[in-house]
């Protein structure tokens, strides 16, 4: 009799033929009928996305299959993320790349036979083809064997759902153009920066020409589906238009690289789907504490990769060769998520301690796998909600968009560079936490004004912050100032053009929920823990709370016997913020004039934009005794050499230092060409206080400078004037 060879799609469908009719399981022998053997391959068909199919239509999509059954074989999809954020200093790139980046392609070189999925973000390939151009060819000779797959995502890490669409579309067309011209091929799959899933972005990448994303199983279970069914990849649609989506799963990324060898081999063992997926950073193998050792020095990862060599029944494809393979399991529908752990951060302060508390307290109970479907927490764009500085920064990115929407290449690699995530939220690491982050945001959006050759002369009255209050945004060829009405009549940014910084770019200290000071759970036995699983507690002795944002030119009633010492250390009492409720805005000769009218007080400003700078005239009223208080906070980029001038002393901007009544100070910032001057037009008491802020990191806990408070005191009269002028010098030729 004459031997037929069948493939592995058509051992498929016997399996499930016969798992239908009760002939038998797939070790068995069954008989087939010669039509059924004839049956053509599954096939690809292109049109409107797409779908995996056969003219018999053995899978329509509409209902789901049950789990692939292929025996022992289980697929190992395994993807690598790098990404370092723009504006991060130059030596963290160099430790990283020596660390993780290099060592992990020096041994993944030797086992050609491991197939794997690669991502590399803009700001990373830059840096390397740049600083280390050899490392290119690694890449090249892995992908033209077959064994690396390159994999895109919008090309300087933006999080898509935040950006605009035309953004959007430009930054993933800038990642696959990128990709075509160094290794001559077609990217298919996108990295979903942060697995940041909102159903509006599935148009885009349809559009964009994606074939498939990777998220967590996190987004799947929170759309209902089971973890034991994610084994393969789902399609999703918009009109018809397919998208395959693939769930890494959060236990292989807690095993990989942090449990022995074994133990990953026997968790992928007992997978239940005939595909096991992971694809996560690429920092954890080496950067992330202890894992250079244990992954390098101590052979993890070779370890690992000669295990999966030796072992027949493990696989390891790319995702795409998964796709040509495999059929898809089904269609799904996901809600909008991120990975849990990001549900968690981005909730309030408060609701994110319970939130933990919670979770902690089912796993004492080991109720944890049982509820864990229905936990869900917050969302990415929470953080926009939880910090006040991140929201202003994003809609100056969104303002900035609007503005150079038809400018030149130069100026929308500039906004590009701007919507690098990193800066525009805080969870493990630093993030909105660290100042040269923001620095480096702000400095694109100011240069990409500039390569778009905007008109930089103008004054404009909109919501910018999307709060339903308006803001007077003025701007000339030297600076650009946001003021906020609304809250205090307050001075929210002050950019210097022409240096690219926002001098008033400082973050509040605030309580996060991990200052609690609970240790977090260790991994118990060998391996080394995750950053997730390491000890931290912070200093809370050094913790100080502030009630408000580091606004510039806010307004406050201080008590009689309120004391620096008690400014410093945030104790509050008696304090009043004046204009709280909002000041009146109308447009007069000088400028801008806000009023605030309050029970017998009264505080009127007048903000005038200059050339460099910019004045505020004040006149006020307040009751006998009391002082009103001004507060100046300013953002001095390397805060370790800068220092503050008054009267012809020299302090340190990290100092505390008060003063009687002086005229003003300078500000001295090696990264600044020119000062920063204040003068008084009156005098004033003035009290210099540093603040400092306490945030988690993948070490424990960062100290980390924010800024330089002033607070000029000014004791009240029947009425007093004054005047303050925020402006820099003008540097003199030699």
């Amino acid at each position: 009799m004459r031997r037929l060879l069948i493939k592995r799609p058509l051992l498929w469908m016997a399996s499930r033929y016969s798992s239908l009719t009760g002939l038998g399981c797939f070790c068995c022998p069954i008989r087939l009928s010669p039509s059924f053997i004839c049956m053509p391959r599954p096939r690809w068909r292109r049109g409107h996305g797409r779908s995996w199919t056969t003219t018999r239509g053995w899978w329509r999509g509409g209902r789901r299959r049950p789990r692939v059954d292929l025996g022992t074989e289980v697929v190992l999809l395994f993807g690598i993320h790098g990404h370092q954020p723009e504006g991060n200093f130059s030596w963290v790139f160099e430790e990283a790349f020596e660390k993780a980046y290099r060592p992990f392609m020096e041994v993944m070189r030797k086992f050609p036979s491991f197939s794997f999925t690669l991502h590399y973000t803009g700001p990373l390939w830059e840096w390397i083809e740049r600083e280390r151009s050899w490392f290119m060819d690694w890449v090249g000779e892995m992908v033209d064997r077959g064994q690396a797959e390159i994999q895109i995502s919008g090309f300087y890490e933006p999080v898509l759902a935040a950006i605009p669409v035309r953004d959007a579309l430009g930054q993933i067309e800038m990642a696959k153009e990128y990709v075509r011209s160094r290794w001559g091929v077609e990217p298919k799959g996108l990295w979903l920066t942060e697995r940041v899933w909102e159903p509006q972005i599935l148009p885009l990448l349809l559009e964009a020409g994606i074939e498939y994303v990777v998220v967590d199983d996190y987004h799947f279970i929170c759309a209902g589906e089971g973890e034991g069914e994610l084994g393969g990849y789902f399609l999703t649609e918009e009109e018809g238009r397919t998208l395959a989506i693939f769930p890494i799963s959060e236990r292989l990324r807690y095993f990989i690289p942090f449990r022995p060898v074994d133990h990953v081999m026997e968790f992928l063992r007992s997978h239940p789907g005939p595909g096991a997926i992971i694809h996560d950073d690429a920092e954890k193998f080496g950067i992330w504490p202890g894992t250079h050792e244990w992954v390098y020095r101590r052979g993890w990862l070779r370890g690992f990769l000669e295990a999966v060599e030796g072992e027949p029944w493990l696989k390891p494809l790319t995702f795409s060769q998964f796709m040509e393979e495999r059929p898809p399991q089904g269609r799904v529908y996901l809600p909008t998520a991120s990975y849990f752990e990001m549900g968690e951060w981005s909730l309030s302060p408060e609701r994110a301690w319970e939130f933990h508390r919670l979770v902690e307290d089912l796993k004492a109970r080991g109720e944890w796998e049982r509820y864990r479907p229905f936990f869900r927490g917050g969302i990415w764009k929470n953080f926009l909600v939880k910090y006040p500085e991140a929201n202003h920064m994003h809609k100056r990115m969104v303002w900035v968009s609007r503005r150079v929407a038809h400018a030149g290449e130069e100026a929308k690699r500039a906004l590009y560079r701007a919507q690098c995530n990193d800066a525009y939220w805080h969870g493990i690491f630093g993030g909105l936490y660290l100042p040269h982050l923001r620095r480096a945001i702000y400095a694109r959006l100011l240069e990409a004004e500039d390569k778009a050759g905007a008109d930089l002369e103008g004054v404009w009255l909109e919501d910018l912050d999307a709060d339903g209050h308006e803001e007077l945004i003025l701007s000339n060829g030297g600076c650009l100032a946001v003021i906020k009405p609304s809250q205090g009549g307050a001075l929210v940014e002050l950019s210097f053009r022409r240096e690219r910084v926002n001098i008033t770019d400082t973050l509040a200290r605030r309580f996060e929920h991990y200052h609690r000071g609970e240790e977090v759970r260790g991994q118990s036995g060998d391996g080394t823990p995750s950053i997730h699983e390491q000890a931290k507690a912070p200093p809370l002795h050094q913790v100080v709370y502030d009630p408000l944002p580091r606004y510039s030119f806010m307004d406050y009633l201080v008590p009689k016997g309120f004391s620096m010492k008690d400014w410093e250390e945030g104790r509050w009492d008696g304090v009043r913020l004046l204009g709280a409720e909002g000041y009146s805005l109308s447009q007069v000769d000088e400028g801008w004039r806000l009023v605030w009218d309050g029970e017998g007080d009264l505080v009127e400003k007048i903000f005038r934009l200059v050339p460099r700078g910019i004045e505020v005239f004040y006149t006020f009223s307040i009751p006998e005794g009391a002082a009103l208080a001004v507060g100046i906070d300013l953002h001095m980029p390397w805060a370790g050499n800068a220092q503050v001038e008054v009267g012809g002393e020299m302090v340190a901007a990290t100092k505390g230092r008060s003063w009687g009544q002086v005229g003003g100070w300078i500000c001295r910032d090696p990264s600044i060409s020119a000062p920063v001057e204040v003068k008084l037009g009156g005098m004033g008491e003035l009290w210099q206080v540093p603040f400092f802020t306490f945030s988690q990191s993948e070490r424990g806990f960062d100290r980390i400078y924010q800024g330089t408070g002033f607070l000029v005191v000014a004791m009240g009269e029947e009425r007093l004037s004054f005047s303050l002028a925020l402006r820099q010098e003008e540097v003199r030729d030699a």
